[in-house]
């Protein structure tokens, strides 16, 4: 605008024929870590931002790719796997980059061991500890309120009673009541005294129980969950637990849970798919090979759903390794191509509960930007240059990786 100071050490971005596009969200993701799962099965005082690694290749990875946000999730192997953090992709430490500490809890119907009931009763063992817990505390505080509210009662009788009084007596004499102020002080200084040492002697406050304070966040809906469903039949799971325990929760999809998609319709909610779109596999009934189409088959079943890009470091297929393709993937089985841009920066800030500050380009949002060398969606385009809170992370011409890559003649 017309009215803004530029300062000194400006520059210009030339964007002659290149498309501007807000960042990228990724908005469940398990890299960036040392380690995504733990070997104890409960673990939800953990949290990831104690694991982030900022110089981690996945950050290096989001930059080159676009992705300006991510939320950096514990994996699908643990039951409870603790909290999530939300973070931009740069940032030299982690305080740095972070938008928001514990911004979910991760479950998971996946069991590693054992069989699924078992892994159902351990996970509802938890959930109602922490119902009871609520539950005790209600308890407590109604007592107290209830105390209290006797003492005032109390209080204001003796006040009364002693205001009656006062209006029939007359004065004591000058003597009496000087014994009397003596008596009083020498009271006061007992009442001092007694009162420093039981100070002393109070008890120190309990620790609290970081793993129980999660769950009861959890249970009374103020910290949302992932949950992560392996089959169909942890849909139907999930969304018992859901009804029972009243989360806020978001389905985390595997390839098998398609078949569960008309029960996610009349939920109604948004679910994050599987990094594997489109694949083949036998139909144990009639052993014939069948193409499972799973963004077709949501979007046909009425289910919004956004993209994941695989964690595991072993990125061997474009589709398991970049948004775009996926996005691409999806507008190629009937998504519209602004639906897929969407689920890929608006939507999932939406999800997380930040659209005020990200997911498009719009004045008073943080300056999260990517600039293409052409269309988003199209298999030439390049990202060019990203941008994070206003500053280039990411210049493609400076990429010495990328030039060994795609020149290896060059030194």
């Amino acid at each position: 605008g017309a009215d803004i100071d530029i300062p000194g050490e400006a520059f210009v971005i030339d964007g002659a024929g290149k498309v501007v596009m807000p960042g990228i969200i990724d908005t469940h993701n398990a890299a960036g870590m040392s380690q995504a799962n733990e070997q104890a099965s409960v673990v939800p005082f953990l949290s990831v931002v104690d694991s982030i690694d900022p110089i981690a290749s996945y950050f290096e990875e989001c930059r080159r790719n676009g992705i300006t946000t991510a939320s950096v999730v514990p994996g699908n192997s643990t039951l409870i796997g603790g909290k999530a953090a939300i973070v931009k992709t740069a940032g030299a430490y982690v305080n740095d980059m972070l938008v928001r500490r514990d911004s979910a809890l991760k479950l998971s119907l996946r069991p590693t061991s054992g069989s699924r009931m078992s892994q159902m009763a351990q996970l509802r063992k938890e959930l109602d500890a922490a119902k009871k817990a609520l539950e005790k505390e209600a308890e407590k505080e109604a007592e107290e309120k209830a105390k209290a509210k006797e003492a005032a009662k109390k209080k204001d009788g003796e006040k009364k009673e002693s205001d009656g009084k006062d209006g029939e007596e007359s004065d004591d004499k000058d003597g009496e009541e000087e014994k009397k102020e003596s008596g009083d002080e020498e009271s006061k200084e007992g009442e001092s005294k007694a009162a420093t040492k039981g100070d002393s002697e109070e008890k120190p406050a309990e620790k609290k129980d970081e793993g129980l304070e999660a769950l009861k966040l959890v249970v009374q809906g103020k910290l949302p969950v992932y949950i992560y469903c392996q089959v169909a039949m942890d849909v139907v799971a999930a969304n018992k637990l859901v009804d029972d325990y009243k989360m806020d929760a978001t389905y985390v999809l595997g390839q098998e849970c398609y078949p569960a998609a008309k029960m996610l319709a009349s939920k109604g909610v948004t679910v994050i798919l599987d990094p594997t779109l489109v694949y083949w596999k036998t139909n144990p009934r009639t052993r014939e090979d069948e193409k499972i189409e799973l963004p077709k088959i949501y979007r046909e079943a009425g289910v919004p759903f956004l993209f994941q890009v695989s964690d595991s470091g072993r990125r061997s297929t474009l589709g398991t390794s970049y948004f775009w393709y996926q996005a691409a993937t999806a507008v190629k089985y009937g998504m519209s191509e602004q639906e897929a841009l969407a689920a890929l920066t608006l939507e999932p800030a939406k999800l997380l509960g930040l659209e005020d500050r990200l997911g498009s380009i719009e004045v008073g949002k943080e300056a999260d930007l990517v600039v293409l060398t052409g269309e988003p969606l199209d298999i030439s385009t390049w990202v060019e240059t990203t941008i994070v809170d206003g500053e280039v992370v990411y210049r493609r011409d400076e990429d010495q990786k990328l030039k060994r890559l795609l020149s290896p003649e060059v030194e």
